[in-house]
C-alpha cells in the first residue's frame, strides 16, 4: 500500500508541471493588461509613466521566458507570489477561502451521495415501477437543468416567495441549504441512473444466481452482493465529483456570494490579478490529485487486486 502510494506522490511534480506552464501560457495570451487595469480602476487616467512604474514593480516587463522561470521557481519553492489587488500572499488568501470551499464541497457531496444511493437502490428494486420512472424524471432534470439556472429557481421559491431561507452569504447552516442543494442535486439525479444500470447488470451474473440458490433473501442479495461489487465504479464517480466541487464550483459560489476559493478566483480573473489566478489553478490541480489519490486508495482497500494492475 506505502508502495501505491508513493507511485502516486511521484507523479505530482509532473503534473504541477504541465499545469503551471499552460496556466502561464494560458494567462498571457489572455486580452487586458493587469497595471492598466489596476490603476484605472476608480476610472481615473493613468499616465505612461505611471504605467511603465507599476510594470516594473510587478515584473511585467521582463522578457517572457524570465517570467516563466520565476514563476516555476516560486511553484516549486512554494512561494505564490503577491496579489496585485490586495497585497498580500497569494498562498494565505487560498488557504484563509479553503474553509468556506470545503463546507460547501462536503455538503454538497452529501447531497450527491445521499440521492445517488437512496434513488439508485430504489429504482434497481423493480425496473419500470414507480420510484424507478420517478428517478428516471429527476435524471432528466437534473442533467437538462443547469446548474446556475437551479440556483436561481431555488433563490426565487425559498428566499423571494417562501421567504424560508437566506439567499447569500455564510453565517450558519440556514445559509449553505441552498447552495448544497444546488451543487449536489442534479450530479446526485444522474448518478443514481449509473448505480442502477450497474446495479441490473450484476444482477443476472453466476454469483447472484448461486446467492439465489442458497436461499438468501432478496434484500440481502441486494445490499451484500449486488451493492457491494456495484460501488467500485461509483466511488470513482463520487470522488471524480468531489474534485469538481473542491475546485470547480465557481458558479455555485458566485451566485450564493459564498466567500470561497471559486468566488476569489471570479474577482481576481476580473482584476486580471495573474498571481492569484495561477495560485488557483494550482491550488485546485493539488485538491484533484489529493482527492483521485484519495479514491485509488478506497478502491484498493475495497478491492485489493487492483493493486496489481
Amino acid at each position: 500500500m506505502i508502495r501505491f502510494i508513493l507511485e502516486r506522490v511521484a507523479q505530482l511534480p509532473i503534473i504541477v508541471f504541465v499545469v503551471s506552464t499552460l496556466t502561464f501560457i494560458l494567462m498571457r495570451l489572455a486580452p487586458g493588461d493587469p497595471a492598466l487595469i489596476l490603476l484605472t480602476a476608480h476610472n481615473v487616467p493613468a499616465s505612461g509613466e505611471a504605467l511603465t512604474a507599476l510594470r516594473n514593480e510587478l515584473g511585467l516587463n521582463e522578457p517572457l521566458h524570465i517570467q516563466y522561470v520565476n514563476w516555476l521557481r516560486d511553484v516549486f519553492t512554494g512561494h505564490w507570489g503577491t496579489s496585485y489587488v490586495s497585497k498580500e500572499s497569494v498562498l494565505n488568501e487560498l488557504w484563509s477561502r479553503l474553509p468556506a470551499t470545503v463546507e460547501l464541497a462536503l455538503a454538497g457531496f452529501a447531497v450527491m451521495a445521499v440521492l445517488t444511493l437512496g434513488m439508485g437502490l430504489a429504482a434497481s428494486l423493480k425496473v419500470s415501477g414507480p420510484l424507478d420512472r420517478l428517478g428516471r424524471l429527476f435524471a432528466l432534470l437534473g442533467s437538462s437543468i443547469p446548474s446556475f439556472w437551479l440556483g436561481f429557481l431555488l433563490i426565487y421559491l425559498f428566499s423571494v416567495r417562501l421567504g424560508w431561507l437566506p439567499s447569500m452569504g455564510r453565517e450558519d447552516w440556514s445559509h449553505l441549504v441552498l447552495p448544497a442543494l444546488t451543487l449536489g442535486a442534479g450530479l446526485g439525479t444522474v448518478q443514481a441512473r449509473v448505480l442502477r444500470a450497474q446495479m441490473l447488470e450484476l444482477s443476472d451474473r453466476n454469483f447472484v444466481k448461486a446467492a439465489r440458490a442458497r436461499g438468501f433473501s432478496r434484500m440481502h442479495i441486494l445490499f451484500f452482493e449486488i451493492f457491494k461489487h456495484a460501488v467500485l465504479p461509483m466511488i470513482t464517480l463520487l470522488g471524480t465529483n468531489l474534485s469538481f466541487m473542491l475546485a470547480g464550483n465557481v458558479i455555485v459560489e458566485t451566485i450564493f456570494s459564498w466567500p470561497g476559493l471559486g468566488k476569489y478566483f471570479i474577482d481576481a480573473i476580473t482584476q486580471r490579478d495573474y498571481p492569484v489566478i495561477q495560485g488557483y489553478v494550482m491550488f485546485a490541480a493539488f485538491l484533484i490529485v489529493g482527492v483521485q489519490c484519495l479514491v485509488d486508495v478506497v478502491q484498493t482497500v475495497i478491492d485489493p487486486r487492483l493493486r496489481l494492475r
